[in-house]
C-alpha cells in the first residue's frame, strides 16, 4: 500500500511538472510572438560623395526598406535591433541611373557588431567606404562593378 501510494505520488509530481513547463512555454511563445526579444540597437547611415545621382535600394530577410536616390552629400539611413542569434543581414544594391553598381552587404552582425554601433557608409568614387564608430579614413570594403 506505501509502495503504491509513494508511486502515485512520483507520478502526479512529475504530471505536474510536464504541465507547469508546457504552460509556461506556450506563455513565453506568445509573449515572443507580441514582443521578440532584442539585441543591442545598431545604427547604418549610407553617405553619397559622388557628384552623381546614387539610386539605393536595401533589405534585409524581413524589411525591404524602399529604393532611395540620393545627391552628392545626402544621406540614408535606419536602425534596428540586431538579433540574438547574430544573424542579423541587410543589404543594398546601388546604381547610377541605368548603371548597376553593385549589391553588397550592408550590415552582417557576425562581422559588424564589434566593428560599429553606429555603422556609417560612404559611397566614393571607388567604391564603399565602411568606417567605424572611431572617426578616421573608412577602409574600402566595396569596389563598384562598373
Amino acid at each position: 500500500m506505501i509502495n503504491s501510494s509513494r508511486i502515485n505520488f512520483c507520478s502526479i509530481f512529475n504530471m505536474s511538472i510536464v504541465l507547469i513547463s508546457l504552460i509556461c512555454s506556450e506563455a513565453f511563445q506568445i509573449q515572443q510572438d507580441k514582443e521578440p526579444l532584442r539585441g543591442h540597437l545598431t545604427r547604418v547611415t549610407i553617405q553619397n560623395d559622388n557628384d552623381y545621382l546614387l539610386g539605393i535600394h536595401c533589405k534585409s530577410r524581413d524589411d525591404d526598406l524602399g529604393f532611395h536616390i540620393l545627391a552628392k552629400g545626402e544621406l540614408f539611413g535606419w536602425k534596428f535591433h540586431v538579433n540574438f542569434r547574430y544573424s542579423t543581414l541587410y543589404f543594398c544594391g546601388f546604381s547610377q541611373g541605368q548603371i548597376n553598381k553593385g549589391v553588397f552587404e550592408i550590415y552582417r552582425a557576425n562581422r559588424d557588431f564589434y566593428r560599429c554601433a553606429n555603422c556609417t557608409w560612404k559611397a566614393e568614387k571607388d567604391g564603399l567606404h565602411g568606417y567605424t564608430d572611431i572617426p578616421k579614413r573608412g577602409d574600402l570594403f566595396y569596389s563598384w562593378l562598373k
